[in-house]
């Protein structure tokens, strides 16, 4: 059982008078909220049809992991299509070689990324807050405010959902994103998710 970050757990419950300032307004109008989002987290929009959050530890949880992905497709979503725009790769999808044996990079990884992913969370657990080895929360810009907060989350599902989609346009085309846009631009009405699927 994933339990609450002591700083959450030590906080007082938000205030509803700033949860409610807070809303940017329901997933749907006029739908009701589950009585757990209130508003006082960033990127709440009353959505929760399978009632996920219900428990308060597993909801922290789930905020923490929702940040986690979302800034890991940022970053991709970036990547790919910067590095297939630039000619660095054209297909993302392509086994780049590293000129080092895939057992030994792997071997390397796994250490790396465990100890990375272990700190993060001892780090999350003792904090509330994302961070880096030993910095909690990380944000050497100072960047930080809820407007901020905001945008990350969303940017970062819009993120989740390109990635998703590139993802599944590869498997379909076995090309890149823009490689794909280019192929929509150059006849709209003929190349389309429609004549792919008729194909």
């Amino acid at each position: 059982r994933v339990g609450r970050p002591a700083a959450a757990r030590a906080a007082p419950a938000p205030r509803r008078a700033r949860a409610v300032a807070q809303k940017q307004g329901m997933w749907l109008p006029g739908a009701p909220a589950p009585a757990y989002l209130d508003g006082s987290l960033p990127g709440d929009f009353g959505f929760d049809p399978l009632g996920l959050g219900a428990d308060p530890d597993r909801l922290a949880w789930y905020v923490e992991a929702e940040l986690t992905h979302a800034r890991w497709c940022m970053a991709a979503v970036t990547g790919i299509t910067f590095a297939e725009a630039t000619g660095i790769q054209e297909n993302w999808a392509q086994v780049a070689d590293y000129d080092i044996a895939l057992p030994t990079l792997v071997a390397i990884q796994f250490p790396v990324m465990g100890f990375l992913e272990l700190k993060r969370f001892q780090g999350w657990a003792e904090t509330g807050s994302s961070g880096v080895i030993s910095k909690f929360p990380f944000d050497p810009l100072g960047l930080d405010s809820e407007d901020m907060r905001w945008r990350e989350v969303k940017n970062g599902r819009l993120a989740m959902l390109a990635m998703m989609g590139i993802l599944v346009q590869t498997c379909v085309y076995g090309n890149g994103p823009v490689a794909q846009l280019q192929s929509h631009l150059d006849a709209p009405f003929s190349n389309t998710i429609a004549s792919a699927w008729g194909n």
